[in-house]
């Protein structure tokens, strides 16, 4: 499941993920409450979500995901680069944290490694 407000951050998302042997499927939320909305009636295997989500934020996302949903791999993809945010995020349990501007190309390998064959 893709999560960020940005049409086109989506847009890009799926052409680069749904050319992936590994991906069977791709849903998207734009906001907090569409994620927890999908995750509550949707098999999901991995989250990529932003860390500025319409509602609660993506922090407050990953928490909700680790505590219903530890088995979702979770990676922060966000433009938010600092240590103190990639910290918390790594203490959180988040699985990777990628830097929107500059680590982007890397996604379709990260999913690789959690998205079960």
């Amino acid at each position: 499941m893709l999560v960020d407000d940005s049409k086109l951050v989506i847009q890009k998302l799926f052409e680069i993920l749904i050319e992936l042997d590994c991906v069977n499927s791709l849903t998207e939320a734009n906001s907090y409450h569409q994620a927890t909305t999908i995750l509550a009636n949707t098999h999901i295997d991995v989250v990529l979500m932003d860390i500025k989500i319409p509602g609660k934020n993506g922090i407050e996302l990953l928490a909700f995901i680790k505590k219903n949903y530890p088995l979702v791999a979770t990676i922060m993809l966000t433009n938010e680069v600092s240590q103190s945010y990639k910290s918390l995020c790594k203490a959180m349990g988040c699985d990777h944290y990628i830097d929107k501007s500059s680590e982007f190309e890397s996604i379709a390998g990260l999913l690789e490694l959690y998205v079960p064959a």
